[in-house]
């Protein structure tokens, strides 16, 4: 596996970096800088002092060095509230962008994804948003989140992150925008998601279980609930369309981009590797880390993320344990979003997903962003604005 080379496809433009999976990364920076926090300048300062080809040790170093920087802009006594929290957003995923390089096996992890919190928990403080950090009992342990509440009256959404997100990264998904037009956000980690397996909760077969146990919190929370939404993003468009499926409580879906089958998106991304027999797979996994740092750490935690040690292990619990969606029992309006610079194998199931269900409700629709648009990468983080929009502008159609 070559630097440039990706583990997922997840974008179709580069940007500066020669690996593939880092420039993704970066690009997803840019995004949020779009929202708050982070200027392109600043980002692009950060980019200089990276060079193109940047090692995992030294990306992490110049971004916890950069959350130190805007540690001692947070010193002025004469800051603003709202300048505060522009710094404490930037601060916050600074940390988190390390976060990203950082191996979670490591005995660093825990305290740096500490650090982030504390700094998300100022950043909102500044704000003035009106969320408060929660848990929700599950097993033997608890789902860390964050709930927006705008008003008892106000529509809700649930939104859940994939594979590499944190609670914290889905307030510029959703909670901040939503805020801003009147919802109540509901920002959990389900089990394999943020910090969760350092508690020994793994990804789990059916993440409808505990999707439900958010809506019941809701309930309790909210005996007002109406208006129930849910979206996810990247493999939360698994995890959605497994809640979506079980779950009638649920009124509206939006999902980018919708998976019905994560072991044939395995298949068809990993190739003919998943055949490799464990002892090769783990031998050809050493040799990628040998030429791609990135690559390497990112296959650790993929692991961690399951529960095992190693890679090939995490696959084989995925083919295992993972169940096919019937999509065929979704009922409520849909919003499937998917950008030109995803992978195949993601684009056909979002379009085998739509093609089912658009003649059971009139406002259920395909959104296919060009990269025209800048907003063709996965997730569509590289214009989060226009996403919001369209997210919201949907949902309101939806809720009036």
């Amino acid at each position: 596996m070559k630097e440039s080379e990706v583990i997922l496809k997840r974008q179709s433009t580069r940007l500066f970096f020669k690996n593939g999976d880092t420039d993704f990364f970066f690009n997803w920076l840019l995004g949020i800088g779009e929202v708050f926090g982070f200027s392109h300048g600043e980002l692009y300062y950060l980019a200089q002092r990276l060079g193109k080809s940047p090692k995992p040790s030294t990306w992490k170093k110049v971004f916890l060095s950069h959350a130190d920087y805007l540690a001692q802009k947070l010193g002025n006594p004469d800051l603003s509230k709202q300048s505060k929290a522009q710094y404490y957003l930037a601060q916050t995923y600074s940390i988190r962008s390390a976060i990203q390089f950082i191996n979670p096996f490591s005995e660093e992890y825990l305290p740096t994804v500490q650090r982030m919190e504390e700094s998300f928990k100022k950043a909102t403080y500044s704000l003035k948003a009106p969320i408060e950090e929660l848990t929700i009992h599950y097993q033997e342990s608890y789902l860390p989140g964050y709930y927006l509440h705008s008003g008892d009256d106000c529509p809700t959404l649930i939104m859940i992150g994939g594979g590499d997100t944190y609670r914290e990264d889905l307030f510029y998904f959703a909670g901040y925008p939503g805020w801003k037009r009147g919802y109540n956000v509901l920002m959990i980690d389900l089990p394999g998601q943020g910090s969760n397996p350092s508690r020994e909760l793994t990804f789990d077969v059916n993440a409808a279980t505990p999707i439900s146990l958010c809506i019941d919190w809701l309930e309790n929370k909210n005996p007002k609930l109406n208006h129930l939404a849910i979206y996810g993003v990247s493999g939360g468009g698994y995890f959605t369309a497994q809640a979506v499926e079980q779950d009638t409580r649920i009124q509206a879906w939006i999902a980018s981009t919708p998976i019905y089958d994560i072991a044939e998106l395995f298949k068809k991304e990993f190739g003919s590797s998943l055949k490799t027999s464990s002892w090769l797979m783990n031998a050809i996994l050493k040799l990628v880390g040998n030429l791609n740092e990135s690559a390497d750490l990112n296959l650790q935690k993929y692991a961690w993320q399951f529960g095992t040690t190693d890679f090939k292990k995490a696959i084989d619990e995925v083919f295992k344990g993972a169940k096919v969606v019937n999509y065929h029992k979704v009922q409520c309006p849909c919003l499937f979003i998917m950008g030109e610079g995803e992978s195949a194998e993601l684009q056909r199931q979002a379009k085998v997903v739509y093609e089912a269900v658009k003649s059971k409700n009139s406002h259920t629709r395909l959104q296919i962003f060009e990269a025209e648009s800048g907003a063709d990468a996965h997730c569509q983080v590289n214009n989060l604005r226009l996403v919001h929009n369209v997210v919201f502008d949907w949902l309101n159609t939806i809720f009036e």
